[in-house]
């Protein structure tokens, strides 16, 4: 009896040590399922950072590059500025020989007018006298015109060395620009900046391939610059592509920026530029009436310029300065005009007058200087499209700026795929059951697998923006090449922009229909 009660106590205790065997089994399975959960986890959040890491990395580089070119652009136009200053000091100086010259045609028409009324008769010796007089004032004048002339074109090379110089400085920001569009183009397209940031962020994962090309072109798409540039390639959803204006269009724009800098000479009231102690004016007529200049050589009388409506201008490819073809469109000239009008002489009984009328400009085909002194000047370079020549990077506005286009602001992506299967690429770990992910289970007779993690690899991808905003401004400014106000931000998916990106990254789920937050 007590034998058959021990057996039986025996045999209960055999039964807990297999149920006690099989729980710690189930718990080590849990530990293991927890651990791979929390490393396949730990690794997708991983890889993602990475992926959006990489996103915000070339909207960064895409913003500097077009905050870079921006600060380029204005320095440009400042240098294109002094270049239009140069020209307007060299006509003002030539517009004091042109009055002079004036001077001297002037009086040898009071000196015609008072021989005709005298006509040197004993009745009238004093129109004869007279005449004479204003024959020598002319004279006079004559001689100061020369003594000008000489002075003047004695700074007539340090003239061009000074307008060259500022050509030459502009040519070195622009080359200062397209090194640097280079330079982002490679490290977007696979440099050593974003290597590193992926060594540092998720060292096993590799970045998709495809995605570099799609951030390449979203950023030259947005690019306005002659051809060796690169070319804008690719389609919506993922770029904006739009075709380059032409050469004119981005001249334009440099002019705009220069003439809006320096201004007209004819400005209104006080403020402007003043000639003999008178201020430019843009009404008509304007006048400038005895000159101290002219009355010390003339003495008496009166000597008055009346000038048309807009006649002194210092500008950036306007037709006016195009004296050989109409070729402003293009910006091709860098000129000055002033004294658009004529001189009126009275003195004593007889009257004179003659025409006012001098500038001063530079072109690729070589210029002009007319009016008193003549001379061409060849030292000035365009800013429009010309093979060889200086020019200038700008931001390429969409032709159709909306919501849907970002209003043109270039997009930037990231992918990032890493083998999820624990530490296979990276060492072995403590929990690491098999090269598959997987931990074989049998049920009796029956085999069982639990796959704990995906063989397929983990995909990850993130968006960024290059956005233009002045703060301040209540985004009232349109994005521009010429004000250094670019950002770059992390910036939600489009459903159909997600779905190519994940096809990109080699995602074999890319097309399950689902939603994506904040769109309809």
């Amino acid at each position: 009896m007590n034998s058959t009660k021990t057996l039986a106590s025996r045999r209960r205790r055999g039964q807990t040590m297999v149920l006690a065997v099989v729980t710690m089994l189930v718990l080590a399975l849990m530990m293991v399922i927890g651990f791979n959960i929390a490393h396949t986890a730990h690794e997708r959040i991983r890889v993602q950072q990475a992926a959006d890491a990489q996103a915000f990395s070339v909207a960064v580089l895409q913003a500097r590059a077009m905050n870079v070119n921006a600060v380029l652009n204005r320095t440009i136009a400042a240098l294109t500025v002094a270049q239009m200053s140069l020209h307007a000091w060299n006509t003002i100086a030539t517009h004091e020989v042109d009055m002079l010259n004036a001077g001297f045609f002037s009086f040898l028409g009071v000196s015609a007018w008072e021989a005709g009324k005298a006509k040197c008769s004993k009745w009238t010796p004093w129109h004869c006298w007279d005449a004479i007089e204003a024959l020598l004032i002319a004279f006079d004048y004559l001689g100061e015109k020369g003594d000008y002339e000489d002075k003047l074109e004695s700074k007539e090379q340090q003239f061009n060395e000074a307008v060259k110089a500022l050509y030459d400085a502009k040519k070195s920001l622009y080359d200062q620009e397209l090194n640097l569009v280079n330079q982002i183009k490679g490290e977007i397209n696979g440099g050593s900046i974003l290597k590193d940031m992926l060594k540092k962020t998720a060292p096993q994962a590799k970045y998709a391939t495809g995605v570099d090309s799609v951030n390449v072109n979203n950023f030259l798409c947005t690019l306005d610059g002659p051809d060796d540039v690169g070319a804008c390639s690719g389609s919506e959803p993922l770029v904006f592509q739009r075709a380059r204006p032409p050469p004119s269009e981005r001249s334009r724009s440099m002019e705009n920026a220069a003439n809006a800098a320096r201004g007209l000479f004819n400005k209104t009231g006080g403020g402007g530029a003043t000639l003999d102690h008178a201020d430019f004016k843009g009404q008509s007529p304007f006048s400038v009436r005895n000159p101290p200049k002219m009355m010390d050589i003339q003495s008496s009388g009166t000597y008055q310029a009346t000038y048309i409506p807009g006649a002194f201008a210092s500008r950036v490819g306007d037709s006016e300065f195009s004296k050989s073809s109409d070729n402003g469109e293009l910006a091709l000239n860098v000129g000055s005009a002033t004294g658009f009008g004529f001189v009126n002489v009275r003195w004593r009984h007889g009257r004179g007058a003659w025409f006012l009328g001098s500038s001063v400009f530079s072109s690729q085909g070589g210029g002009e200087h007319t009016g008193a002194v003549g001379d061409n000047h060849s030292e000035f370079k365009t800013i429009a499209n010309i093979t060889g020549e200086a020019t200038f990077i700008s931001f390429n506005g969409h032709t159709n700026p909306t919501a849907d286009n970002d209003w043109g602001q270039p997009n930037a992506y990231g992918a990032v795929t890493q083998d999820l299967r624990l530490l296979q690429k990276g060492g072995k770990g403590a929990f690491e059951v098999n090269k598959t992910g997987t931990i074989n289970i049998r049920i009796g007779q029956e085999q069982r697998k639990i796959t704990l993690v995906s063989q397929n690899e983990g995909v990850a991808v993130g968006k960024a923006k290059a956005y233009f905003h002045q703060l301040g401004a209540d985004w009232k400014l349109p994005p521009n090449g010429f004000d250094p106000f670019w950002r770059a931000k992390l910036h939600p998916f489009k459903r159909d922009e997600l779905r190519q990106v994940l096809n990109l990254a080699g995602d074999p789920n890319a097309n399950v229909q689902g939603p994506v937050e904040g769109v309809e």
